[in-house]
């Protein structure tokens, strides 16, 4: 921000080597390494983040193509990337032209990014081979070549020091281990714990280098490489992991037995919470109808009720289409919130039919209409409070909350109106009241 803009990066901290202490629900701290920084970037306003992470990301991509850089929003719970998938089999280097092949056909897809897989690239190590005649006729022991190995590269623990309760470690280094190379060690001398002498390295045993996994995850006890990927701002998890999965399928009847994968991210936490949630559905329903009936005491009249549900889902999903939002856990839950409040919509409507029609004994028309143009008022206030109650939520929820507040605001609009029409109409058809000669009473308008 400046004198000429007045939207924008108000202020950044930067943190080498390790991360801050968790400062946020959706942010658990990195492993502290020599390598790893993270830049905690503070905005004027919710509204300049999307297009600062666009900017960001274009940057670093142009500028680092060789460093892993993750830019993104702060998420308010949860942790991860949104697409993963996770190859299980038994050879590494099977699971890595797997993974390789996975990654390569993500970045077709429109909408990920910082693509990559929890392996790393390889490293290269040295073996060493050791001549084990070579090794007899010079008195020296596997031991002796590894104990030597171990003070030149990492230091041999030689005993402890005791002060006071600690217990200090006595480490005993070379003092060449600073800057090893191959070099260095073929010129290295081993020592015999039996014959006191030093041999080179190279007389008994000769060092190969190999390229190899540096890290090897299981999952399961199953060695498991998971593929990772995050989205731009335009993309969507729920229609990257439809285009993702039908081509898995496929090439999974190429890869030979034993070899399977299993989706991670949004699509597994979505189906976990999804799966607690739905445990406990039929047994609320029951409680919703038992209740529906012994309020009214009538089956057709919680029949008319319930069947209100459908109408707000259908608006859900003209909504979710609309404004392009993924259906997952927390849309879920905006389900479940906007039942019940089309519900109480229909509640409303059917109650005020009874007072007109058992207490103010009117017709069954003039009840129907005169509950319609009563209750109409009260409706719509009440679904456009709670709409513009959600517009905040939408605007600055970021992608954990707009699918939800999309789910309740389109499905509540939609809902309303056809539940104005729907409850008066199946209310006749059920109750068999016929219109045919019916006359308009005007008194019903005041």
């Amino acid at each position: 921000m400046n004198e000429q803009r007045t939207e924008g990066i108000v202020d950044w901290s930067a943190y080498i080597g390790e991360g801050p202490s968790s400062y946020d629900l959706g942010y658990n701290a990195d492993e502290p390494n020599s390598n790893y920084s993270h830049i905690l970037v503070n905005t004027s306003s919710f509204l300049v983040n999307n297009s600062m992470v666009e900017k960001l990301d274009r940057y670093c991509y142009a500028n680092f193509p060789n460093a892993d850089i993750r830019v993104g929003l702060l998420g308010s719970g949860g942790s991860g990337t949104p697409i993963e998938i996770k190859i299980s089999g038994d050879e590494p280097g099977k699971l890595a032209a797997i993974a390789q092949e996975i990654k390569a056909k993500l970045f077709e897809i429109s909408g990920t990014k910082n693509i990559k897989d929890d392996w790393g690239p390889k490293g290269k190590k040295f073996v060493i081979d050791i001549d084990q005649h070579r090794a007899q006729s010079a008195g020296i022991t596997n031991q002796d070549i590894a104990i030597s190995l171990q003070t030149v590269l990492d230091g041999f623990t030689a005993g402890e020091y005791r002060e006071n309760d600690k217990s200090i470690p006595i480490v005993m280094k070379s003092n060449n281990n600073v800057q090893l190379s191959l070099t260095s060690i073929e010129t290295l001398n081993v020592y015999s714990q039996t014959t006191g002498k030093s041999v080179p390295l190279l007389q008994v045993a000769r060092i190969i280098p190999q390229w190899q996994h540096t890290k090897i995850k299981r999952l399961n006890l199953n060695r498991t490489v998971t593929v990772s990927s995050e989205l731009t701002i335009e993309g969507n998890a729920s229609e990257i992991t439809s285009i993702i999965t039908p081509w898995l399928e496929d090439q999974m009847k190429t890869w030979e037995e034993g070899y399977t994968y299993k989706l991670g991210g949004d699509a597994e936490t979505s189906a976990e919470n999804l799966g607690a949630v739905a445990k406990f559905l039929p047994l609320s329903a029951f409680i919703i109808i038992m209740l529906l009936i012994i309020q009214f005491n009538s089956f057709r009249k919680m029949t008319m009720i319930v069947s209100t549900i459908p109408l707000g889902v259908i608006g859900m999903v003209i909504g979710l289409l609309i404004f392009r939002e993924p259906f997952g856990f927390l849309a879920f839950l905006g389900v479940i919130s906007l039942a019940g409040i089309v519900i109480n919509n229909a509640i409303v409507l059917i109650d005020r039919i009874e007072i007109e029609e058992n207490q103010l004994k009117k017709v069954p028309q003039d009840a129907i209409i005169g509950a319609c143009l009563k209750r109409f008022r009260p409706i719509v206030l009440a679904t456009f409070t709670t709409v513009f109650g959600l517009i905040p939520l939408y605007l600055g929820g970021g992608d954990l909350w707009r699918p939800m507040a999309v789910t309740i605001m389109i499905g509540l609009l939609f809902g309303t109106v056809i539940t104005l029409f729907f409850i008066p109409a199946f209310y006749s058809v059920l109750y068999k009241v016929d219109y045919e000669s019916y006359t308009f009473d005007e008194k019903l308008l005041e």
